[in-house]
């Protein structure tokens, strides 16, 4: 039996950073394998290069050294602007901060990444809408998006990374600010999502979310690197 095709794959992907005149390794020579529509998780605790690793996977972050390879193109070797050509057409991002924007409807937020295409069409509203739904938030719509719930937001968030509808879906600390049950049923949508084809990692050092039967595999780092706690690819 053949094995699933990869969605992502990095190759001693390091990241370098100076601050002041200290130079400090975020990543240091990361390799990994993830399986298309699997549900992996990385594991560290803060300062681990876990969120730069995920901006590496999304091809947010430029590597200093390694390769980064999604759906089977090397991402490093683009020029900027095809990269986010990539990057919006294949994966979706929340952010540890959500970034919705304040003083606009959930709505409008979802559709935000849609500006750049030429805003919406009544197409995209309604797809928009049906993802609000989806995620038990069809009634707020119109309502703006600092008078949310954090689980609402959290949803929120995630469905406006869904609109373009990627492939891939990256999320850094989805559970960090939310409540058990909201926790619960965050990874319920991703698991969710991951069996509808998507594949889905998040950074996290919540527990709840690393401990969870219904996620594939979880990857541990420790300053910058793969521990020696997750097992071999």
């Amino acid at each position: 039996m053949n094995p699933p095709p990869l969605a992502i794959e990095t190759r001693e992907v390091a990241k370098r950073y100076f601050d002041g005149s200290t130079r400090v390794w975020a990543v240091a020579g990361v390799s990994l394998q993830i399986p298309a529509a699997s549900f992996y998780v990385l594991l560290g605790p803060s300062g681990s290069g876990k969120t730069t690793l995920l901006g590496l996977l999304g091809g947010l972050v430029t590597p200093t050294r390694g390769d980064v390879i999604l759906l089977g193109r090397s991402v490093v070797h683009m020029r900027d602007h095809h990269r986010a050509r990539w990057r919006r057409r294949h994966v979706g991002f929340v952010f540890q901060d959500l970034a919705l924007i304040p003083r606009m409807s959930l709505l409008e937020n979802v559709l935000l990444p849609l500006a750049p295409l030429g805003g919406a069409t009544s197409e995209d509203v309604a797809r928009a809408e049906a993802l609000l739904d989806r995620f038990g938030l069809g009634a707020k719509g119109g309502v703006s998006s600092e008078r949310l719930s954090g689980g609402e937001r959290q949803r929120g968030a995630l469905a406006r990374a869904l609109i373009l509808e990627p492939e891939i879906l990256l999320l850094d600390e989805p559970t960090a600010h939310v409540d058990a049950d909201n926790a619960d049923r965050i990874v319920e949508h991703l698991g969710a999502l991951r069996d509808e084809g998507r594949t889905v990692v998040a950074s996290t050092h919540d527990p709840r979310l690393a401990d969870d039967p219904r996620i594939d595999r979880v990857l541990c780092l420790e300053h910058g690197q793969r521990s020696g706690s997750d097992e071999a690819e």
